[in-house]
C-alpha cells in the first residue's frame, strides 16, 4: 500500500471515529507502529489532524471544550503531570501557557478558586477557563495559526515585551538532554524563546513518549529549563541522561 493510500484511509477512519490511536492503526492496516507514528505526523503538520499521545483527534481544540463538560478526562500520564506541577502554583501568580494539548489539560484542572493571571496564545485555553472565576486571562493577539490553533507574528512577540511572569509552562514537541528542546515550527521556536525571556522561570511538562525526540526547530538546549516534570519517577532509568544538568526534575 502507497504512503498516500495509507493515509487517506488514515483520515477516512479518523472522519468516522473521532479519535484513533497508533496501535488500532498498525493492526488495521497491517504496518509498525512506528510508520503510523510518522503518518501521524506527517497528516498534523498538514493541518489535517491533531497527534496527541497514542494517538490523533481531528484539527480542533473544540471538541475537548465540549467534551470536557461532559466529564471527559485528560490521560493518566497528563494527570500525573499536573498533579506534581500544581505544587509550583500559588496565588497572585501571573503564568505564561502557550498552546499544545498537555497544558490544555492542564489549565482545565486548575483549582476554581486559584487567583491568577493566565497569558496565553492558544484561544482554546483561554475558553477552558471560563469556568475559573478568580483567574484573569491575557490571550497574545496576532497572525492565527490554524494549523496547531494559536496566534503567532510580530503582534505577539511584541505584547511579550509587557509580561515579566513568575513561570513559563513550554509546550514542546520533543526534549534531549544534549540536543535541547525542539519544536516542528520555526516561527513557533521563536516566539517560545521570547517566553522564556519573559518568564522568571520555565518549566517542561512532558509526558514519556517525548523523550529522546528530536524535531526539527531547536528552541534552547535542556540546561536553559528550571523544571522538567514527567509521568515518570524522577530516578526512573529514562532519565538518566538530564540528571546533574541544573534543572530539577519532578
Amino acid at each position: 500500500m502507497l504512503k498516500e493510500e495509507r493515509q487517506t484511509l488514515i483520515l477516512e477512519k479518523l472522519a468516522t471515529d473521532k479519535k484513533i490511536n497508533f496501535t488500532d492503526l498498525s493492526k488495521f492496516l497491517n504496518v509498525s507502529y512506528d510508520s503510523i507514528r510518522r503518518d501521524i505526523i506527517e497528516l498534523e503538520d498538514k493541518g489535517l489532524l491533531k497527534k496527541v499521545h497514542g494517538g490523533a483527534v481531528i484539527n480542533s481544540y473544540l471538541p475537548y471544550v465540549s467534551d470536557a463538560k461532559k466529564g471527559l478526562t485528560s490521560s493518566d500520564e497528563i494527570n500525573i503531570l499536573f498533579k506534581k506541577a500544581l505544587t509550583l502554583f500559588e496565588n497572585h501568580q501571573t503564568i505564561i501557557m502557550d498552546g499544545g494539548t498537555t497544558n490544555f489539560f492542564m489549565a482545565q484542572q486548575l483549582p476554581k478558586m486559584l487567583e491568577a493571571t493566565i497569558v496565553t496564545n492558544s484561544p482554546a485555553l483561554a475558553m477552558v477557563l471560563n469556568d475559573h472565576p478568580s483567574l484573569e486571562v491575557i490571550l497574545l493577539g496576532g497572525s492565527y495559526f490554524k494549523r496547531y490553533q494559536i496566534t503567532l507574528g510580530s503582534e505577539v512577540y511584541h505584547q511579550l515585551d509587557h509580561i515579566n511572569a513568575d513561570y513559563y509552562f513550554i509546550g514542546i514537541n520533543g526534549i534531549d538532554p544534549n540536543e535541547g528542546l525542539s519544536i516542528r515550527n520555526y516561527e513557533e521556536s521563536l516566539i517560545k524563546q521570547k517566553m522564556m525571556r519573559s518568564a522568571k522561570k520555565t518549566v517542561c511538562c512532558v509526558i514519556e513518549e517525548k523523550l529522546h525526540l528530536q524535531e526539527a526547530y531547536k528552541i534552547c538546549d535542556f540546561s536553559a529549563v528550571d523544571y522538567l516534570i514527567t509521568n515518570l519517577s524522577p530516578m526512573d532509568e529514562a532519565l538518566n541522561g538530564f540528571q546533574g544538568k541544573g534543572v530539577e526534575i519532578i
